[in-house]
Parts: C-alpha cells; structure tokens; sequence
C-alpha cells in the first residue's frame, strides 16, 4: 500500500466503514456488512452492492447517506432496501480481493478461498431481491460512467426509468463476462429478475461517484414504488432517452506476462484499425479495427514481466451497436 492511501484514503474509508458497521441491521441476513430497510408498505425488495472489488470503494459515501435518508424519513420507500457492502477486507488492504476476483465467484461452488466463501454469504441477498444495482469503479479513469450488463430486457427496462447514465455496454444475453465464471448481475438475471452492473468512475472517493451513485439509489426507489402501485416498468422506461448501446468486439488474450500497453490508454479512449497499442520492445497489440479502448490493464511487473496472475484480457475494443439489442437478440 502506498503511503498516500495509508495516510488519508485508509483513514477515511476506515471510518465510514466503522460508520456502516454501527448501522448494519441484516434483518433475515447471516452476513455482517449488510443493512436493511422495510417500509412494509409494499414487497418489492432492491438491492444495491457496493465494494465487490475492494478498492472500488467510491460508492460507500453514498450508502452511507441513503441509510441515514432511510432513516430520518427524508428517503421513503414502501418496500424493502437492501445494501451490502462485498469486500471491506480487500478494501482496507486497497487491493481489488485477496485471493479471487469476488464477481467471477457467484457459482454453487468456487472453491475455499476468502472471496468464495463471501460469495456464499452473499447469495442469499441476491437470491431475496426483485431487482439488483450493483456499483463498480474502473481501474483507471473513463470518460463516461456506463452500465456493463448481459442483454436482459428486464433490466434494461429499469436502468432507462433509472436513467442513472446514457451508456450501456452490453453483449449477446448467451455469453458471460468471463467464460465459466459468475458476476452478481449474471447471478441474478439467471433467477429471472433484472441485475445490472454500474460503472460510475475510476476507483476511489470522489464527488462525481458518490453523486452519481446517490442519484441512481434514489431513482431506483422511485421507480419501485411505482411499479409497486400498478405503474408497468416498461411504461416508465419508455417516457425516459433511450441508451447509446455498444458491444465488445475484440478481446485481446493475456496470454504472455510480457505484453504490455504503451503508457496513458484509458477507458473509451478512441483508437483506428492498424494502431499499435503495444509498449515499445514488446509483444505488438494492434488494434484489429476501429473502436474505443475498454477495461485497459497495466498489472504490476517485474523484470519487464507481468506478476501472475496477470489477467484474462489486456483490454477490450468496444463499438457502437448497429441495431438496438431488441433486434440483435430477440425475446424467443
């Protein structure tokens, strides 16, 4: 940990940590970092996850606001309010997890380690909620904040009345994000309700996240409890802007320690077919046509090597979609 982390970011988080602990009340829940509210005027059960990755911490502010909204009556909501906080150990040691990667381990199994078994725990609040906001950073800095789902017309329909952000990057309902692995979005769109992932910035406090992160909080509520009164989700998606959709098309391999991307590519960064996005003196990386650059990685290197384990991908390229994902993939 470096020492600018140690001697304000730690100090910080530590404390809305020890503030989310005092507040944590896990109502039906065996699990510590959870709170829960109940309106009891309704049924309709939001869940809204925050630091699945550790160092993705920028949400916290903003839960801890909701639960003192929740609290003093000046946030309603007539159903149930969940928040759950994914990782605090790997977030108070600013890494990403400790062992595995939290959001690849929503499986029925996936091991021993400490990111698995806290899957476990966390399945059940998954399993309870009608509707599923999970907040993520990006590594590095990104020039839009943006959902990043599997097709799910169900939750497409919430995330436009959410109408959180302009940007989802979507892909084709059939793949996963990661190949024989399991995200918190996918987990719940799997038990057929809407699950969506929330990028709001590169990782870490800042003002812009926790705004954003608030506004989507109370948006979501809104929108609840009016489905909750007999309004159609898909009436109040339709009186919001649609999304710019794009899709991955390119995913280059991590297959040798020795790539490396040339220094300052960040996310939606534009690049053209044919340009090298390899450092100089290493394995070439050339981007395969058009696009914007998605989830770049410098991993931590030693003699010129990437330490394992290094990554799946080395980045994404993403691109506009051509026709809407309604008629790219089509309800059967």
């Amino acid at each position: 940990m470096n020492d600018a982390f140690e001697s304000e970011t730690r100090r910080r988080l530590t404390d809305l940590l020890d503030e989310f602990q005092q507040s944590a009340s896990p109502g039906p829940f065996n699990y510590g970092w959870v709170h829960q509210h109940d309106g009891k005027h309704h049924g309709l059960h939001v869940a809204f996850g925050c630091m699945v990755h550790g160092n993705e911490f920028g949400s916290l502010p903003a839960a801890l606001r909701l639960i003192a909204a929740l609290r003093s009556g000046a946030v309603t909501f007539g159903g149930k309010v969940t928040v759950f906080i994914g990782n605090p150990e790997a977030a108070l040691e600013n890494r990403r997890y400790l062992e595995a990667d939290l959001n690849r381990a929503f499986l029925p199994s996936s091991g021993d380690t400490h990111e698995a078994r806290r899957a476990q725990e966390l399945m059940p609040i998954l399993d309870a909620a009608d509707v599923l906001i999970d907040f993520h950073q990006t590594i590095l800095d990104t020039a839009y904040p943006f959902y990043i789902s599997a097709w799910n017309p169900q939750a497409w329909h919430w995330a436009r009345a959410t109408q959180a952000t302009p940007l989802w990057v979507t892909r084709n309902p059939t793949t996963q994000f990661s190949s024989g692995t399991k995200c918190t979005d996918e987990y719940v769109c799997d038990r057929g309700r809407p699950g969506m992932t929330l990028e709001l910035s590169e990782k870490g406090f800042s003002a812009d996240a926790e705004d954003l992160c608030w506004t989507a909080m109370c948006n979501a509520l809104r929108v609840a409890d009016a489905v909750s009164a007999g309004a159609p989700i898909e009436t109040l998606a339709s009186s919001q802007p649609d999304f710019q959709f794009m899709t991955t098309v390119y995913a280059e391999p991590f297959d040798t320690p020795a790539k490396m991307l040339r220094s300052g590519l960040v996310n939606f960064q534009k690049v053209e077919a044919g340009e090298p996005l390899h450092a100089e003196g290493t394995p070439p990386m050339i981007a395969p046509r058009d696009g914007a650059l998605l989830f770049p990685k410098y991993p931590t290197r030693e003699s010129d090597l990437a330490v394992a384990p290094w990554p799946n991908e080395v980045y994404r390229l993403i691109v506009p979609m051509g026709v809407h994902p309604t008629q790219r993939w089509p309800a059967p």
